[in-house]
C-alpha cells in the first residue's frame, strides 16, 4: 500500500511557515540602521551630517566606519559601527515610533572600546530613563548589553551619551563604539502558548505519519 506523504509534508511545511511568520511579526526590528550598514564605508570611515535613523544631539556630525578601523572585529554582517565620539564627547539618539504602551520589548547593543582612546564612558537611556553606563579603558573588544523594557509611550528615544573623560585622559574624538543596536517585541505568553500548541500538533502529525508508514511496511 502506497502512503501519500506529500499531504503530510505540505501540512508540516505550512505549519512551520505559519509559526515562522508569527515569530517575525512579533519580533520585528524597530531600530533603523542598527548595524550602521548605511552608508557602506567599503572598509573605511566617514563623518556625515545625516545618517539614516540617527541624530547627533549636540550639533556635531555622525561617524560611521568599518570596525577594523577602530581595532575591533566584525560583530555584524556589515562589519561597521558608530563611533559616538565623532569630533567630541558626542550624544547620538534615535526616536522609535509605533510602540505599544505597556508592552515589553528587548533592547540590545554591542559596546566596544578603542585602543589608544584612554578611559571612555557612555551613558545609555531609553525614554528618558537611564539604563546603564558602558565603559572602557582602551580595550578593543565587544560587550553585549541586553535589557527588557516596557514602553511608556508610543514613541520613545534611545540615547547614547558620551561622558567627558578628558580629565582622566580620555580623548574627545576617539572612542565609544556601538553596533548591533536592536529593539524587538517580546512575544506575549498567549502567543508562546499558541506556538507550543501548534508544535504539539505538528509532532502528533509526524508521529501519525510514521505509524502509517510502519503499518504499510
Amino acid at each position: 500500500m502506497k502512503i501519500n506523504s506529500q499531504f503530510a509534508g505540505g501540512a508540516i511545511a505550512a505549519a512551520l511557515g505559519g509559526f515562522a511568520m508569527a515569530g517575525v511579526a512579533q519580533a520585528g526590528q524597530l531600530i533603523v540602521n542598527g548595524d550602521f550598514s548605511n552608508p557602506n564605508e567599503g572598509g573605511g570611515w566617514s563623518l556625515s551630517n545625516s545618517v539614516p535613523g540617527w541624530t547627533n544631539d549636540n550639533g556635531d556630525i555622525v561617524e560611521i566606519g568599518a570596525s577594523g578601523v577602530y581595532g575591533l572585529g566584525c560583530y555584524t554582517a556589515s562589519c561597521q559601527n558608530m563611533e559616538v565620539n565623532a569630533n567630541t564627547f558626542d550624544t547620538v539618539s534615535q526616536t522609535i515610533t509605533g510602540l505599544k504602551v505597556g508592552e515589553s520589548y528587548q533592547l540590545s547593543w554591542a559596546y566596544g572600546g578603542r585602543s589608544g582612546g584612554g578611559p571612555q564612558a557612555l551613558n545609555v537611556s531609553f525614554g528618558g530613563k537611564a539604563l546603564t553606563q558602558d565603559s572602557s579603558n582602551g580595550y578593543a573588544n565587544w560587550a553585549l548589553n541586553t535589557f527588557d523594557i516596557v514602553a511608556k509611550s508610543s514613541s520613545e528615544t534611545l540615547t547614547f551619551a558620551s561622558v567627558d573623560t578628558s580629565a582622566l585622559g580620555g580623548l574627545p574624538s576617539y572612542g565609544n563604539e556601538i553596533t548591533a543596536v536592536s529593539l524587538t517585541a517580546v512575544p506575549e505568553p498567549s502567543t508562546w502558548a499558541m506556538m507550543l500548541i501548534g508544535f504539539g500538533g505538528l509532532g502528533a502529525a509526524i508521529r501519525s505519519r510514521r505509524t502509517r508508514v510502519a503499518a504499510a511496511a
